[in-house]
């Protein structure tokens, strides 16, 4: 049973036949920020605290104008709630909508949804770790394609 999960652990636990460019992103207010990349997507490891849990974050971005004007129209918000509430229900962990300031908000004034998975201590292993990690890539690749999939139809 592990009691400290370690920088080095997690970079012992990456899989690099499925993450690429691990890199490390300094953080004062962390023990450390491991940023891996998953199919061209972004996802932090993070720990806060020494005997803390460890925080596997994406975060997938309304940062365009078309899913800016998709998320202020009513029905086409509520269709794309239809495609990825499911999924970011399913996904271990929880997620959040952000404004731009970074502070919860309501989906309609969202720019950013980030999805988040903790890795306690007493549960972690390799497997663990890797399932988070690839559980956030998969719900923040499946938020991507819907709003394209959604913004397109509209466009037709």
């Amino acid at each position: 049973m592990t009691r400290h999960i370690s920088e080095t652990q997690v970079r012992h636990w990456l899989d690099e036949t499925a993450v690429r460019d691990v890199s490390r992103h300094a953080d004062e207010e962390t023990e450390f920020n491991v940023q891996v990349e998953l199919s061209r997507l972004p996802v932090h490891v993070i720990k806060e605290t020494a005997f803390g849990p460890v925080r596997i974050v994406g975060r997938s971005g309304f940062d365009t104008e078309r899913s800016r004007n998709l998320l202020r129209d009513d029905r086409r918000r509520g269709e794309l709630l239809e495609y990825v509430g499911p999924m970011l229900a399913a996904t271990p962990g929880f997620y959040t909508f952000l404004d731009e300031e970074g502070e919860t908000c309501r989906f309609r004034d969202a720019e950013t949804v980030q999805v988040e998975y903790r890795l306690y201590p007493d549960g972690a292993s390799q497997q663990a770790l890797m399932d988070g990690i690839m559980s956030i890539a998969t719900s923040m690749r499946y938020v991507q394609n819907a709003v394209t999939a959604i913004s397109q139809s509209e466009a037709e």
